[in-house]
């Protein structure tokens, strides 16, 4: 094991926002001084690094200042903001700064490691209940946490929650999440190794199966589809055929048809009840949890046309005293931090990515839809997994679209990370 691993496996359980950890502020903090003096120690920054950092830095804070100008927010927002760039995107750029182009290896490598610890922990949810997990949780949360949950317990590696009982919540804070990052490092493993079924791809695709979730099913289908079109083993007509057999399956298979619809009907009941709903979850002390569409209306009724720049990181505030939500549609979640503008910008720096990698714009297509079928489900693009898509496009040291693919593994065979 050595610090590029370290560093990938911490900045993992930080971006999984599971641990008692992502609640301190000052174990964010020490983390990003201690990747601040492994990049230093290590000879990782270079005079361009500092320059793109603080020209992205100021275009940020243009951003946040124009749109809080525009919008006329409360001065919390604009705090909210500069928190969550010192939190996030600072933690985003030290990490792509240590590891530049050997980013995507280490992250197949620490996840294919945690999807496999994840499946001995699945294995023991279904003993007794979870008891063996239950017990190891009690103990760890004893020395890190003043309260201990009896429905949820997590250890850094690995997350137990007795209502996914039946899922794999690995070290996110639900499978949903889980089955997220799964998808986005088995396309990672694809990207580098040329498509190939390598054994980082069966342990995370199983992984993935366990995690029981609708999006990360439908994303990890279109990421094999992308596999089959990468490897010039589909024509045209393959393509209709595939969309035709994907639209007869989809309102047909239980888990993705059936469900979708019910999801979509009750989000629209509980739209129109959301009166009664926030009397009973007062009561309960708990937030209203909307759905994937439910969100989606619901956000667009709240701030309309502000969702063109987006409002803040802390926009919840807007409207809790009134409605203790919990929105639950990433894509949502991110426009209305961020905006449309932020959307496709950060769309586009993951398009860039994908592109060095892929030969043609259909490709870059089909793996952006794959991170939008994620993030519908998932709160995910705004956490670190997914902020890093905005830096490493720059730290990327070779255009590999311009490489054949025999060339491109027989580069990334010999620039395969050395041990420090």
């Amino acid at each position: 094991m050595n610090i590029y691993y370290i560093v990938t496996l911490f900045f993992l359980i930080f971006a999984s926002k599971a641990s008692t950890l992502v609640k301190s502020n000052l174990a964010w903090f020490v983390f990003e001084v201690f990747m601040i003096i492994i990049a230093l120690c290590f000879n990782r920054v270079k005079k361009k690094d500092v320059q793109f950092f603080i020209i992205s830095s100021a275009i940020f804070f243009i951003y946040v200042l124009v749109r809080f100008k525009l919008n006329q927010l409360p001065i919390d927002f604009l705090k909210s903001d500069v928190f969550y760039f010192f939190k996030f995107v600072l933690t985003s750029y030290l990490f792509c700064l240590i590891l530049k182009e050997k980013t995507l290896y280490y992250l197949v490598k620490v996840i294919s490691h945690l999807a496999m610890i994840s499946l001995v922990f699945y294995v023991l949810q279904f003993y007794q209940d979870g008891a063996i997990l239950k017990a190891i949780g009690a103990a760890f949360e004893s020395i890190t946490v003043k309260t201990y949950s009896l429905r949820y317990s997590n250890f850094l590696i690995f997350t137990y929650d007795t209502v996914h009982y039946y899922r794999n919540s690995g070290f996110c804070w639900e499978p949903g999440a889980f089955g997220s990052f799964l998808t986005i490092a088995l396309l990672f493993n694809f990207l580098m190794n040329d498509f190939k079924l390598n054994k980082e791809a069966f342990i995370i695709t199983l992984a993935i199966l366990t995690t029981v979730s609708t999006t990360a099913y439908l994303g990890v289908s279109l990421l094999f589809f992308l596999r089959y079109r990468v490897l010039n083993k589909g024509s045209k007509v393959t393509i209709i055929a595939f969309v035709i057999l994907l639209a007869i399956a989809i309102p047909n298979v239980p888990l993705l048809g059936e469900k979708i619809v019910e999801i979509y009907d009750q989000d629209i009941r509980d739209l129109k009840r959301i009166e009664e709903l926030s009397t009973y979850y007062d009561d309960v002390q708990r937030q209203i949890p909307l759905n994937r569409f439910a969100s989606v209306i619901f956000l667009y009724e709240q701030f309309d046309w502000k969702l063109f720049l987006g409002v803040s990181n802390q926009y919840d505030e807007y409207y809790k005293y009134e409605y203790n939500i919990n929105i639950s549609n990433g894509i949502m979640d991110f426009i209305t931090k961020f905006g449309v503008v932020g959307l496709f910008v950060l769309l586009y720096r993951y398009g860039t990515l994908c592109k060095m990698y892929l030969r043609k714009t259909e490709y870059v297509m089909y793996s952006i839809l794959i991170l939008l079928i994620l993030s519908f489900g998932e709160p995910i693009l705004m956490l670190p997994i997914c902020v890093i898509f905005m830096f490493l496009p720059t730290f990327k040291n070779q255009d590999f679209s311009v490489l054949s693919f025999n060339y491109r593994t027989k580069y990334l065979e010999l620039q395969k990370p050395n041990n420090l």
